[in-house]
């Protein structure tokens, strides 16, 4: 059974029954917002939504006390609100309040106008156009929001920006003002979740578009850009009735101490890459270690998890466990005995090293904390989300999505991965100034520790 394990930082929702205050519509949210009610009716009686809603979690959910929520109660409770709802986003918080009692990742409504947006072909396309990057990605360090990684060929890189600096504001709205809203009682990654969400939205454009940004750099000199979305990297996959993606799969070498280390980094578990990865893993076979850059990666297709640990062990050995209310499935690696040419091979015997971080989530944990748990893997970076429950989506009779756990996922370990998440075997925070710098501290880390692992290579 394959099942779609997305973690929240794609699609909302989460542990926690807070959620992040609307950011107001003088800075770019207001509409975005899931609490704000749309102007159309929904066109189907809301209680039949509700009940619909309520009905598919209690009938799917692993834990028959819910988490020890009464949902009984919960149903009586708040029925009669959706029976009052007078437009789609009324409902839709309606059924928020309720996904969120549950107080578990995975639980989350997704308007109907998310899900079905198709990018890259059909009528969406022609409503949207293309999907839009600026060439970095931000991280919550501090109280600031940081370039954390940068396209060397994309948009910020070619106007000047750098990794370290700070995004001080976005179309004219500070990113303090932003951050400002968030709850003071969020858990720390939590909070780096709900800022990248926030911060990400906020840059979000279409290929061709322009966006001013104001950039603060380590010498605290501010850089209002104007910037033009560049195509998005990647290939545009959709699974399901979920909202498109663009999955991205890239690797190199490095060298260090005379020994050659393989990088590979991918920002999605979508079959489009699985090829990709395979590729990847045959052309590293003669690497002496490699690291798997795995941070920002909220998760995928649960089952790829198997397939990409079989690169990696020899044997079929569980890297978890699936617990569902009808019995368990134990995830079983699958060794790979044959490369992409159908040649003989055994898995990548040599160190490996795994980087995550707070957006590393679902299936992300799966498989790190598996190949950590087996002692097959030494993890860096910081600990990953804890949002690792197994679910699916559902379309409900308004047309909007019900995206929900149907499952617990206990680790190779023999804990729940839900909650805690990846431990890293060593914690390297973000730090701004190796940023400035231009160095990447987990990375480094990584590289350094297969480095030593690794025998040196005999030179002639």
């Amino acid at each position: 059974m394959l099942v779609l394990v997305l973690g929240t930082g794609c699609l909302g929702g989460g542990r926690a029954a807070s959620s992040p205050a609307a950011v107001p519509a003088s800075c770019g949210g207001g509409a975005a917002s899931a609490g704000v009610s749309l102007a159309s009716a929904a066109a189907t009686d809301p209680l039949v939504t509700f009940d619909s809603a309520w009905t598919i979690i209690r009938r799917t959910h692993w834990d028959t006390t819910y988490n020890g929520v009464n949902w009984l109660a919960v149903r009586d409770e708040l029925r009669p609100k959706a029976a009052a709802a007078r437009t789609r986003g009324e409902l839709r918080l309606v059924l928020s309040d309720m996904v969120s009692r549950l107080r578990q990742s995975h639980f989350s409504i997704i308007p109907q106008e998310v899900s079905d947006a198709t990018l890259g072909g059909g009528d969406g396309a022609a409503r949207r156009g293309s999907s839009g990057t600026l060439g970095f990605e931000t991280r919550l360090v501090g109280a600031a929001m940081v370039v954390a990684s940068i396209d060397t060929g994309g948009p910020a890189w070619q106007a000047g920006v750098r990794t370290g600096w700070e995004v001080e504001a976005i179309r004219g709205c500070p990113s303090a003002a932003r951050l400002a809203l968030l709850p003071e009682s969020l858990e720390p990654r939590r909070r780096a979740l709900f800022a990248w969400q926030g911060t990400s939205m906020a840059l979000g454009g279409q290929a061709g578009d322009t966006i001013t940004v104001t950039f603060r750099d380590g010498r605290s000199t501010l850089h209002p850009l104007t910037l033009t979305y560049a195509e998005e990297r990647g290939t545009i996959t959709k699974f399901g009735n979920l909202p498109p993606v663009a999955a991205a799969l890239d690797w190199h070498r490095v060298q260090r101490d005379g020994r050659i280390i393989g990088v590979i980094r991918f920002n999605i578990w979508m079959p489009v890459l699985a090829a990709q990865f395979d590729a990847a893993v045959d052309s590293l076979r003669g690497a002496d270690a490699i690291v798997l850059d795995i941070r920002g990666n909220p998760g995928g297709v649960g089952g790829m998890s198997m397939g990409f640990a079989g690169h990696f062990l020899d044997s079929a050995v569980a890297i978890g466990e699936m617990v569902q209310r009808g019995g368990t499935m134990r995830f079983m690696a699958n060794p790979r005995r044959v490369d992409t040419r159908l040649r003989p091979v055994t898995p990548f015997r040599g160190p490996l090293a795994l980087v995550v971080d707070p957006l590393s989530g679902s299936t992300t944990e799966i498989f790190a904390g598996g190949l950590q748990g087996l002692g097959r893997a030494t993890v860096f970076g910081t600990q990953s989300a804890g949002q690792a429950l197994p679910s699916v989506p559902e379309r409900l009779p308004n047309g909007d999505i019900l995206y929900h756990a149907i499952a617990n996922f206990i680790g190779a370990n023999g804990k729940p991965v839900e909650g805690d998440g990846v431990t890293p075997n060593q914690l390297v925070p973000l730090d701004r100034r190796a940023l400035l710098d231009g160095r990447d501290p987990a990375l480094d880390a990584a590289i350094a520790w297969v480095t030593r692992q690794a025998p040196r290579r005999v030179v002639p």
